[in-house]
């Protein structure tokens, strides 16, 4: 008990040590949006961090950090803005020409804020970390990095490599591709239309009408969905499905299984392959 005790008081300390060695220098940036008239923001996320809420009357503002290994390496995190017609893009970028460097080396900007909730948030996220609350539209190109979104009042289109997204409320989904990554969703009100899936896997809960293009050797589960589910075809990967509120039908299949629960209306699954 006592050990367990020791170590349970001792987690906030260690965690704030491992937080303030990954920023041993550190300043401040602040960035207010200029979202007069815009009716989309585009963020360029790349490696850094970025955390948003959404909200309505929100004017739009960012704040938080700058970290470096180096003193010297500050004054090359930058946070920007760019008017392109009616779209702001937001650049969280390291300005600075590619160097290579020896020992304990890093640079990330650590930053959060608000956006009005009556404008498209598009998320461009490379190797770092996005999360979104909140948005009447969002859009999410994820990388190698992580991207969560929460409580997007209409349609969320996304298109994901190696990285993974998490998506909780959404009107509808629009799923472009899948590569290596892995995507969850759930408490989807409208259809779902995914491309192809790769080697990554797919998992929704709590959906409208969902179809799917294509699935490579990945896996895909589907549970709770109010409509059709349609598959176009399935490679090497598995596919599961339960509490389906329609028809399920799966055009062509590979090697890969098709474990079918509860339907309510016709299956139609290829026998012979």
């Amino acid at each position: 008990m006592f050990t367990a005790l020791a170590v349970s008081g001792a987690t906030p300390l260690l965690a704030h040590a491992a937080d303030e060695a990954h920023c041993k220098f550190s300043e401040p940036r602040k960035l207010d949006l200029d979202l007069a008239g815009a009716k989309s923001v585009l963020f360029k996320v790349g490696s850094n961090d970025l955390k948003l809420k959404a909200s309505a009357g929100a004017s739009g503002a960012l704040s938080g950090r700058a970290c470096a290994a180096s003193q010297d390496r500050l004054k090359d995190l930058t946070l920007t803005q760019q008017r392109q017609g009616d779209k702001l893009v937001v650049s969280l970028a390291e300005d600075r020409p590619l160097r290579f460097s020896m020992g304990e080396s890093y640079t990330y900007l650590d930053i959060s804020g608000t956006v009005p909730a009556d404008v498209l948030v598009q998320l461009d996220v490379g190797s770092g970390d996005a999360t979104l609350d909140g948005a009447r539209a969002a859009s999410a190109d994820v990388g190698s990095g992580d991207v969560e979104l929460r409580d997007i009042a209409g349609p969320v289109t996304a298109k994901v490599n190696s990285g993974d997204l998490k998506l909780h409320g959404a009107g509808s989904l629009r799923l472009l591709s899948i590569g290596s990554g892995d995507v969850e969703g759930d408490r989807i009100g409208g259809a779902v239309e995914v491309g192809d899936v790769g080697s990554g896997d797919l998992t929704l809960r709590q959906t409208g009408a969902v179809t799917v293009k294509s699935i490579g050797s990945g896996d895909v589960g589907l549970r709770g969905v109010s409509g059709n589910v349609e598959v176009g075809s399935i490679g090497s990967g598995d596919l599961r499905v339960d509490d389906v509120r329609g028809n399920f039908t799966v055009h062509s299949v590979g090697s890969g299984d098709v474990d079918t629960g509860h339907v309510s209306g016709t299956v139609s699954v290829p026998k012979d392959r």
